[in-house]
């Protein structure tokens, strides 16, 4: 098997993972936030989850950027003319999109570290990355039938 084939199954797997956590956090978890659930409950399952998030979701997102970096080889002439076809604007936005992912993710970290992360600042996150994974999940599939 290829090293892109190898890097294409890790990036996908990584790339379930973290759009499926996104996706369960912003749909799911956020039914957590109304008269439903107590203050102390919600403040426990946060907890827990965010410990949990904090062990995984670092990995993950350092096997899809080093996935993405090991098949961005392939796409070399593409990244060198990125703006020469339908094709390359998608991939070039898709990269930028996911660099934004990663910066968000940072400062979440950072943030988290410092005890600084408002809920203000987290929503944002949270719809942020959220609207940035609907973006690069489109981009994903549509680059290869728009082109």
């Amino acid at each position: 098997m290829s090293v892109y084939a190898v890097a294409h199954i890790v990036h996908l797997f990584c790339a379930v993972a973290f759009v499926g956590g996104v996706f369960f956090e912003m749909l799911v978890l956020s039914a957590m936030h109304g008269k439903q659930v107590s203050h102390e409950a919600r403040k426990e399952v946060e907890q827990a989850i965010s410990r949990r998030a904090v062990r995984v979701m670092p990995w993950i997102i350092i096997g899809l950027f080093v996935s993405g970096l090991a098949m961005a080889h392939r796409y070399a002439a593409v990244f060198s003319n990125p703006l020469a076809s339908s094709f390359s604007i998608q991939l070039g936005l898709k990269v930028l999109l996911a660099f934004s992912v990663l910066l968000h993710f940072v400062v979440a970290v950072s943030k988290m570290r410092r005890g600084t992360l408002t809920v203000a600042w987290s929503k944002y996150i949270h719809r942020a990355v959220f609207c940035h994974v609907l973006l690069i999940v489109l981009l994903a599939k549509t680059m290869f039938y728009l082109s």
